[in-house]
């Protein structure tokens, strides 16, 4: 769902609009270097690098023939969003942050590792890449890994963010050394939806781990739906309010360095795709604002 650039009441629609002489009202053009800074510092954020000369000349160039307008602001942020960098800063992020520090190959590595080390089983295995041992759980490892190896490019070829990191909530190595049902629930609220989990969701998130003692029939119940399993476990997290909101106070934390307001908030998760919501429109709209201009 594409987002409107000009939302009421919210501090991030600055005023943008021009008299005459394209000055914005209430002050002088922007200055060369602010257009610049806010260039750099766009590209830094979504791409990990700063942009080349010739890159902030035609950038620059741009801004001040349209007298820094939010719409070309957007278009630059949005040509940054198309590029394979920003796949990557994207994916690097989400890896070290649900991996505490790791990155996919050293994650599937400590956890192959520790597999491999305990498992009598796999004491022949001459492979140096423990997860291609064929033992235990070791060729799920091995699978998962390849798997997630696609998670950038499929990235970068429209598939949106919340899928993506369903994907990696559903990979056994994410969730292995959580421990007992109740610590992969922490996990997950911690990881995804950025609040503590309290006893009925420990509760209800673990019988759905564990499974329903009937079967087809709901084994706990969260955000007001029911589930009997792992997967619908997931299916509800990821398609929650909760979910939503959480993605909002990333993007804001992320690039603003503040928390939401509640109204900037409730705006934007009605926003976001209830199913499965991608956060780069939310990314597009709080770079392209004045606020971040400005920081």
């Amino acid at each position: 769902m594409r987002l409107r650039w000009v939302v009421p009441l919210l501090a991030l629609a600055a005023c943008d609009e021009t008299v005459g002489g394209q000055k914005p009202v209430g002050g002088d053009m922007d200055s060369e270097a602010a257009l610049q800074r806010f260039v750099r510092r766009a590209t830094l954020d979504l791409a990990g690098q700063p942009p080349s000369e010739t890159e902030l000349a035609d950038a620059t160039s741009r801004l001040a023939a349209a007298g820094n307008a939010p719409s070309v602001r957007a278009a630059l942020v949005d040509e940054r969003l198309g590029r394979s960098e920003f796949g990557d800063v994207f994916i690097g992020e989400l890896e070290n942050g649900i991996f505490g520090g790791n990155s996919l190959a050293a994650q599937y590595e400590l956890v192959c590792s520790l597999t491999r080390g305990t498992n009598p089983a796999c004491d022949t295995c001459t492979s140096t890449d423990s997860c291609a041992c064929q033992c235990d759980m070791l060729p799920t490892y091995f699978a998962e890994r390849e798997a997630l190896r696609t998670a950038r490019t499929d990235f970068m070829a429209g598939m949106a963010s919340s899928t993506i990191e369903r994907r990696y909530a559903e990979a056994y190595a994410y969730y292995v050394l959580a421990g007992e049902p109740e610590g992969r629930v922490r996990t997950l609220f911690d990881d995804f939806l950025m609040k503590i989990a309290e006893a009925d969701d420990l509760e209800n998130g673990r019988s759905m781990i564990n499974g329903a003692l009937i079967p087809g029939s709901p084994a706990g119940l969260m955000f007001h739906r029911h589930g009997a399993s792992y997967d619908d476990l997931l299916d509800i997290i990821f398609e929650s309010e909760a979910y939503r909101e959480a993605i909002v106070r990333r993007v804001f934390n992320r690039y603003l360095a503040r928390e939401p307001s509640a109204v900037e908030l409730a705006h934007f998760v009605d926003t976001l795709d209830a199913e499965a919501p991608d956060a780069r429109d939310l990314v597009r709209a709080v770079m392209s604002s004045r606020e971040y201009f400005d920081q």
